[in-house]
């Protein structure tokens, strides 16, 4: 496999899953090219080039895989948290990362220097780092005799959220709803399913509103009012967070000089 490719006046098309995308960077090096494009049904993105479908074969998918795990688990790894971002050029900066990674070989995933790999750490280190901030902000509550949680995230955290709850809830059957993307992870005893969803009912049960108010109480009961820092507060927890969280509902947001509208509405931070 050589690096060095001609960029072709194409753009692949395929169905969005990881195995399809593996079977454009095996169509990719088989041709000898690099498409202009990648595109998936989600993005629907219009295009003056001719257009070139791509079909998924497990097999090639499989055969490209074996090649990303010969290069080590960084690679692999980088690889895979990579593809869970929603970026509309993840699939482009990804296949010229792969094509790197596979003419240099171990170590790759150490040249922050080259354009293309220091693309593919920017997309990890994104989606790494909305995972992070769900593992603290995820809010649970009861219904039905299990957890269920909504969140909002930008990319597909679903699959990074797994190990930890998993771990931390080992007796315990949840459903975290994925809202952005209409994906829901059900966890029932040892097994975890990925279903989609339309929607999920916040209707809470009278219980589960007074464990949510003795919550926002204690929430208010530790904050000193002359230490509030609205601006560290939003550092540390983006406001884009705060819908799903309980505490920040409510009379818990209310500050001097600012509505309570203004400080439920969510916004990018």
């Amino acid at each position: 496999m050589h690096y060095q490719a001609d960029v072709a006046d194409v753009v692949y098309r395929y169905d969005g899953t990881m195995q399809g995308f593996l079977c454009c960077v095996f169509e990719s090096f088989r041709r000898r090219e690099l498409p202009c494009g990648i595109c998936s049904p989600e993005e629907g993105r219009l295009t003056l080039f001719p257009e070139r479908e791509i079909a998924t074969d497990p097999a090639r998918a499989r055969r490209v895989l074996t090649g990303i795990e010969r290069l080590g688990g960084g690679v692999r790894q980088r690889f895979m948290t990579a593809f869970l971002s929603t970026d509309p050029e993840k699939e482009q900066i990804l296949l010229r990362y792969l094509r790197l990674a596979f003419a240099t070989g171990r170590g790759v995933d150490r040249m922050l220097g080259d354009p293309d790999v220091a693309a593919a750490w920017q997309l990890e280190r994104a989606v790494n780092g909305e995972a992070h901030h769900f593992l603290e902000f995820i809010r649970f509550e009861e219904r039905d005799g299990m957890l269920g949680a909504v969140i909002h995230p930008q990319n597909m955290v679903l699959p990074l959220l797994r190990p930890h709850f998993c771990s931390r809830l080992p007796d315990e059957a949840f459903l975290i709803y994925d809202a952005t993307h209409g994906i829901a992870m059900l966890r029932r005893g040892n097994e975890v399913r990925y279903l989609e969803m339309e929607d999920y009912d916040r209707e809470t049960s009278p219980e589960e509103q007074q464990w949510q108010m003795l919550w926002k109480r204690f929430f208010r009961a530790l904050t000193i009012e002359p230490r509030r820092n609205e601006r560290c507060q939003r550092t540390h927890c983006p406001r884009r967070f705060w819908r799903d969280m309980c505490e920040m509902q409510g009379g818990c947001l209310e500050v001097p000089g600012q509505s309570r509208k203004a400080l439920e509405e969510p916004r990018n931070a």
